[in-house]
């Protein structure tokens, strides 16, 4: 039994190893621009920190997999009413040497953005963006790196929206709109281990 646990443990972690696995942990700062209301109100969500981590397959100058970041945000002026926006994402990206221990990469993504207003209930919008940096091998499997993303999320919901903001009348729903793109930028550092 423990000859047989052996010998799948490591055929797992050959089968691991061989393929190339890359696991990066991510954090950092994500800056938002502003979204116009179907009431033509501008809401603006504050800078805020935001966590990310991805799992790639590696090949030869080139990377693709799994992207994932969270961000909680508030918005501008109201720090009552915050936003977490979390982002799943294929993605993939080239990679180029730039210097004997550094390289740069380029990549593409595309996926889907969770959309959690606190006040609202949450929907799930079409996301795609662009993303570079740089990484300094610190052992030929680790890495440390530095990266910017913009991610673009197209928010439309003429919707399902349930707003409960409050029982006035008067009182607009802050998070209604028909066909905007909410465009952040992400600047993380990363750490990268490669199995």
């Amino acid at each position: 039994m423990i000859t047989r646990s052996l010998l799948l443990a490591t055929t797992l972690f050959s089968s691991v190893a061989a393929a190339d696995v890359t696991v990066t942990l991510y954090g950092g700062q994500s800056f938002s621009q502003s979204l116009e209301t179907k009431e033509g109100a501008d809401i603006d969500l504050e800078d805020a920190n935001h966590f990310a981590f991805s799992i790639d397959r590696t090949i030869t100058d080139a990377r693709y997999g799994f992207y994932y970041s969270a961000n909680k945000s508030d918005i501008q002026g109201n720090n009552e009413r915050q936003v977490n926006i979390q982002h799943y994402m294929f993605q993939s990206a080239v990679e180029y040497p730039l210097a004997s221990s550094t390289t740069g990469y380029f990549g593409a993504q595309i996926g889907a953005a969770n959309v959690d207003p606190e006040w609202l209930s949450s929907d799930t919008y079409f996301a795609t963006g662009l993303f570079t940096g740089a990484g300094y091998h610190v052992t030929d499997n680790a890495q440390l790196m530095f990266e910017v993303r913009w991610l673009a999320t197209i928010i439309n919901n003429d919707s399902d929206f349930n707003c409960t903001i409050s029982n006035d009348p008067n009182d607009q729903c802050l998070w209604h709109f028909d066909g905007d793109v909410l465009n952040q930028f992400n600047t993380s550092l990363a750490f990268s281990m490669r199995f």
